[in-house]
């Protein structure tokens, strides 16, 4: 009987967990992640104990590591088939290419959730939390369980070898905050015109793959 009520115990923890970080993901994305208490992500999650975060995730650092490896893992499925296609046609040095591996994953839980509380979060930490360097995102971990991520940003790497690193680094910033910005833009002005997804992803990719490429030739 006491392995039973272990593995309830578990599924609770594990289901408070859940609800935390969504909750969170929601606050965060919306009114930023500095701006939101964690008293008020307890609350959010139907949790009457207030302390229920440090107790699930020791403080805010930690429920923003859970949140990225959490939503980050969901992603890599994808990520691998995107990047198993481009294998197969012959595109894994195409520039674009990897860069939709990358985020095309994103407008996809976009389209089929029409939820961006993860991409306002992710713009959010990468304005506020990654910069100080209190929170490493799962692509600068060591050892991390996404191979394709990991392969993805390897072969990127190899492709712009004439940049050098922090100058990688800080385009790999530049044109993520270009894509969560976008996609956030996209998603208000969609509540007024019916603008085409497709259309505005594949410009969005293009304007992407062209800034952190730029100077090809000329470093």
């Amino acid at each position: 009987m006491s392995g039973v009520r272990g593995l309830e115990s578990g599924r609770v923890s594990e289901a408070t967990r859940l609800e935390l970080m969504l909750a969170a993901e929601r606050l965060f994305g919306e009114y930023g992640i500095g701006a939101v208490s964690l008293r008020a992500v307890c609350q959010a999650a139907g949790q009457r104990n207030i302390v229920s975060v440090q107790y699930h995730f020791g403080d805010r650092n930690g429920l923003i590591r859970a949140i990225l490896w959490y939503r980050e893992g969901q992603l890599e499925p994808l990520r691998k088939k995107l990047l198993d296609e481009a294998y197969h046609y012959g595109r894994i040095d195409d520039v674009e290419t990897l860069i939709r591996i990358l985020f095309e994953p994103y407008m996809e839980v976009f389209i089929r959730r029409d939820d961006i509380s993860y991409i306002k979060l992710v713009l959010s930490y990468l304005v506020h939390v990654r910069p100080v360097g209190t929170v490493l995102h799962p692509v600068d971990e060591p050892d991390i369980p996404f191979p394709s991520l990991t392969e993805v940003m390897t072969l990127l790497r190899r492709r712009l070898s004439f940049l050098k690193m922090e100058v990688f680094d800080s385009r790999s910033e530049t044109v993520g905050a270009m894509f969560y910005g976008g996609i956030i833009q996209f998603s208000a002005r969609n509540r007024q015109r019916d603008l085409d997804r497709q259309v505005f992803f594949d410009d969005l990719m293009e304007m992407m793959a062209a800034a952190f490429s730029s100077g090809e030739g000329h470093i």
